[in-house]
């Protein structure tokens, strides 16, 4: 008589269970392997579908919401391609734009040490921040394309994987030299167009280069700290301490642009018809969960050992 086991590589737990399972001959162990194979392909696929990878984005849905921010006044879809062809060109592919990390400095004065983090002289922390020559279009223009935005308005800025930032129309349409304009990002200098550029689409602020040791154009934290509201800072936390930062306001993967409106209805005269394309938002790339699931099942493989009493 004959006994078939079955080993597998990737589980020695999963192995010990099913060795101390004996099979009584080579059919019903082709019937076990059928349906093992069958269930991970189902599993693989559920998964796949289910949990989807954050990849870089090629598009960007725009809506403009009424006071009651549910009522849709305005909305569109617009791809990268069409913003490239259709609105002013933010960046020339050759001028680096930086942002600004957190500055980890203690002081036993809390005054004097939260004045070192934002770091007034912009000399920390910034150089290894670099976000690359780039190329992308005007969030405000794109803010325009349903209607704009207005006095008290905000728009929030959404990431695929659900991370938002949320700012207020000031610093979307008035912002001073050293915030510099807000860049929806779509090319990068060594990476190219999206989705090859993988952060991508991103938020950069294109800033002046006057207030820092080396010329470059940052937005540093201190810019942000003049330039916008203190509830639109953003700050690095490491148990109960604090660090201002910029980059942290550098939203990747943008799939959404979101404006709150005061208006309270959707015939709001201010609204703007928009002559761009509607179309779904869509992702590039693949799940990571598919791809280990197929390396899974292509290495799962059997062995059979013969026995003989």
């Amino acid at each position: 008589m004959q006994k078939y086991y079955i080993y597998n590589i990737f589980s020695p737990t999963l192995t010990i269970w099913i060795q101390n399972y004996v099979f009584s001959g080579e059919v019903e162990v082709k019937r076990f392997l059928r349906m093992m194979f069958f269930s991970l392909i189902v599993c693989c696929t559920m998964v796949a579908l289910i949990i989807p990878v954050t990849a870089a984005t090629t598009e960007v849905h725009i809506v403009r919401y009424a006071a009651d921010n549910v009522t849709v006044i305005n909305e569109t879809t617009v791809t990268y391609q069409w913003m490239e062809a259709n609105l002013p060109v933010m960046g020339d592919g050759a001028t680096h734009y930086y942002h600004q990390g957190p500055v980890f400095v203690d002081d036993i004065d809390s005054a004097r040490e939260e004045q070192l983090r934002w770091n007034t002289a912009e000399d920390k922390n910034v150089q290894e921040k670099d976000m690359g020559a780039v190329k992308g279009t005007n969030l405000k223009d794109l803010c325009n394309l349903v209607g704009g935005m207005f006095p008290g308005d905000t728009v929030k800025i959404k990431a695929a994987d659900g991370f938002t930032k949320t700012f207020a129309y000031e610093n979307v349409y008035t912002p001073p030299a050293r915030q510099g304009p807000m860049v929806i990002i779509w090319y990068h200098n060594v990476d190219g167009y999206v989705p090859d550029y993988r952060t991508g689409m991103r938020l950069v602020f294109f800033a002046d280069n006057s207030t820092n040791p080396w010329g470059i154009h940052v937005i540093g934290n201190y810019d942000w700290h003049e330039s916008a509201s203190p509830k639109y800072w953003y700050y690095y936390r490491q148990g109960d301490e604090k660090y201002p930062t910029t980059t942290g306001l550098s939203v990747q993967y943008i799939s959404d642009i979101q404006i709150y409106s005061n208006s309270t209805k959707a015939g709001d005269p201010a609204s703007i018809t928009s002559t761009a394309p509607v179309a779904a938002p869509t992702q590039a790339g693949l799940s990571p969960f598919a791809i280990v699931c197929a390396l899974a099942v292509c290495g799962f493989f059997v062995k059979t050992v013969q026995k003989r009493e």
